[in-house]
């Protein structure tokens, strides 16, 4: 199913593409606005024969972007601004993919672009059809090799824990920025990269109870840099299963406990926080005598 504008102008052969010209439309700027974010809709196409910059596409295979006809700012296509080194950088639901602006797309708004079927897939499923809310930028990629790129992405930010357990803790993180696109991030405990993600969250495992850790993220592009640390967080895993370790002294319910006393009832690990005889430590009315410390 193909939800996207009817892109119409096509370059048959590619000695008409190198004749034909058309009226320009009206773009917002004679230059292309490098680097201006941008928030707008994305949907795709997958057309073949050739695209407004006058070169052969297949876009259902190929990655590469249609822009509005708003952007272009010359009466030939294959000789506009567009068509010489210039990317967009689009990012949605914590991914980032950067593809070069091949084609028009006459009937998409300025801040609409159209995905080859190729790229789309990389940030959204097919059926979807029409995603609003992406971000989205024009990028100089240089002719498109990529090889002089030496900026790094900016270091993540609002690293953060949103669960943990005896054994794993998993981590969340505000989105890198980078002038070209930002391919992943490296996940590092202690110093040591442990985990790597292509989105902004990682759960990391295999670690053990009531042991303290502290966690950092980096951010990564395509051509190898690597962004400064983010925020270094400190998390102190679960008490309880993992540790290999065996259980305290079983309750029993005719023993007198008293406050800092530890045992085990029901395969959980229990602190006595009051005094207590015959109080069940798993019981709900026992919440004020026992603190349940996880599994053993």
């Amino acid at each position: 199913m193909r939800l996207t504008p009817q892109h119409t102008l096509r370059w048959v052969t590619p000695a008409f593409g190198a004749m034909l010209l058309l009226v320009s439309g009206t773009g917002p700027a004679s230059a292309v606005p490098i680097g201006e974010s941008r928030t707008g809709k994305m949907t795709w196409y997958d057309d073949t024969g050739y695209g407004a910059c006058g070169t052969q596409i297949n876009a259902a295979t190929e990655d590469l972007v249609a822009v509005s006809y708003a952007w272009w700012t010359t009466a030939n296509p294959n000789a506009d601004p567009l068509c010489n080194g210039i990317s967009v950088q689009v990012t949605y639901n914590g991914r980032t993919i950067t593809v070069p602006v091949k084609d028009k797309c006459p009937g998409c708004p300025a801040e609409h672009i159209d995905l080859s079927k190729s790229a789309f897939q990389k940030l959204a499923p097919l059926d979807v059809g029409v995603v609003n809310g992406i971000t989205w930028k024009f990028v100089s990629t240089n002719g498109g090799g990529g090889g002089s790129d030496t900026q790094a992405p900016s270091a993540p930010s609002g690293l953060y824990s949103p669960s943990k357990t005896s054994s794993s803790v998993s981590l969340a993180w505000n989105a890198s920025s980078d002038n070209i696109g930002v391919t992943g991030y490296d996940v590092y405990r202690d110093g040591t990269k442990v985990s790597t993600a292509t989105g902004t969250g990682a759960t990391v495992s295999g670690l053990s109870a009531s042991t303290s850790y502290s966690f950092t993220v980096k951010a990564r592009d395509a051509a190898g840099n690597i962004s400064a640390a983010s925020n270094s967080l400190p998390v102190t895993t679960s008490a309880g299963s993992g540790g290999g370790g065996t259980c305290p002294t079983a309750w029993s319910s005719t023993q007198s406990y008293v406050p800092g006393d530890v045992v085990s009832y029901a395969g959980h690990k229990y602190t006595a926080t009051y005094y207590s005889t015959g109080a069940i430590p798993n019981d709900p009315s026992s919440w004020a005598v026992w603190r349940d410390d996880g599994t053993c």
